[in-house]
């Protein structure tokens, strides 16, 4: 099929990340028509993709796609705040490269290799009956809060002593390093398979964030401290940074046939950064949707987008006192109100319930923090120059 040619694809997509590759691969499975554009459609993806394995959908599942696209899987990691508690719920780490495997881009698809400007999206509209943008939030373009991190990647045994007897660390608030200036920030450490573990020093939200090297600086600090060998830490197997736009874009009004998908269309978590498997999850109905001529599907409604505004406003405004309390409150919760909050397409009445269970169980003085902290003009200020994340 040549979309080239005089006759119009049914959809264009513009971004071969998870999610338009995803969008790509279930279209033409539908039997669309598809045109995908990305400027290196065979790339391989390096970033660290974690999901909670209830979020995996049916359809990428081994009985499915053929593929078992989970590479390690950890029950119960632990979140220090500095209390310790266990996320009772199973986290996954997703194989890339199998997940690739798993959304192939088959006779349906035709591939074209280029990098397009919003112009240029705009004008596949001559191409095909609906376009697509799945280009992300933003990248370097996008001047709004981020989400940033900086991780080694070493081997299971130089990874125990800053793991401390835990399977993973979903998020450790714990001040053992020696820099007091970027403010609150947490050690994600999750073992990726066999004889590697990620140790990732994580803001969650910033406003300016601290740049990489004040992370690097910050973890080496850390992992020094429990014990982590000098040789792991100065040679790792591997590096990895983390630049996460936490609300999407604003790219001028919107475009009859011109639709975002995944985090260009605001299926991040304003609060959490978390994407991957809310942009998974409305996959089916986004194929539905462009097969029917319906718009794509919201997010979640308008009214859990603002409390997770409300969420981010919270996290960018907090004294590092407040936001680690407000952490303690989430690992007190049960496991289903902590599923309503991370989980991006909760529905609005989920979502408002979860944060006035932590809200409600924070002591009295965070709770006049909280407040504040929502109600506070600007965003936290870091005292030094110039934040991981999970997707």
């Amino acid at each position: 099929m040549n979309a080239t040619g005089a006759a119009m694809v049914d959809v264009a997509i513009v971004g071969l990340g998870p999610a338009g590759r995803a969008l790509a691969s279930r279209c033409g499975t539908a039997g669309l028509r598809v045109l995908a554009v990305d400027p290196d459609p065979d790339a391989r993806w390096h970033q660290t993709l974690g999901v909670w394995a209830d979020q995996v959908p049916p359809w990428l599942q081994p009985h499915s796609c053929g593929v078992d696209v989970v590479a390690h899987r950890v029950h119960g990691p632990a979140l220090y705040s500095p209390e310790r508690a266990e996320i009772r719920r199973e986290y996954v780490i997703l194989d890339t490269d199998r997940v690739q495997a798993a959304l192939p881009l088959g006779d349906g698809v035709t591939v074209e290799a280029a990098l397009l400007d919003d112009a240029e999206v705009r004008a596949l509209r001559a191409r095909a009956h609906r376009v697509v943008d799945c280009r992300g939030a933003g990248g370097p373009g996008n001047d709004g809060p981020l989400q940033t991190a900086y991780g080694i990647v070493v081997d299971t045994a130089a990874a125990l002593p800053a793991l401390g007897g835990e399977s993973a660390l979903f998020m450790d608030w714990r001040q053992d390093y020696d820099d007091d200036e970027l403010g609150p920030g947490f050690l994600y450490a999750v073992p990726l398979g066999p004889g590697r573990v990620l140790l990732e020093e994580t803001c969650l939200a910033g406003m300016p964030a601290p740049t990489p090297g004040d992370l690097s600086a910050r973890l080496r600090s850390r992992l020094r401290r429990r014990g982590v060998p000098d040789s792991a830490i100065d040679r790792p197997l591997a590096v990895e940074q983390v630049r996460i736009p936490l609300l999407p874009p604003f790219r001028g009004p919107v475009e009859p046939r011109v639709e975002a998908f995944g985090t260009a269309g605001g299926y991040g978590h304003a609060a959490t950064g978390y994407s991957v498997a809310g942009t998974l999850g409305a996959v089916p109905a986004a194929v539905v949707a462009l097969g029917s001529g319906r718009p794509l599907p919201r997010p979640r409604s308008p009214l859990a987008t603002s409390l997770h505004g409300v969420g981010l406003r919270a996290l960018l405004r907090a004294d590092p006192a407040t936001t680690r309390e407000l952490f303690t409150a989430f690992g007190r919760m049960g496991v289903d109100q902590q599923r309503w909050f991370l989980d991006s397409a909760s529905p609005s009445y989920q979502v408002g319930a979860a944060m006035w269970a932590m809200w409600a169980s924070m002591p009295a003085q965070q709770k006049a923090g909280m407040v504040a902290a929502v109600l506070r003009k600007n965003a936290r200020d870091h005292a030094g120059p110039g934040g991981s994340a999970r997707p």
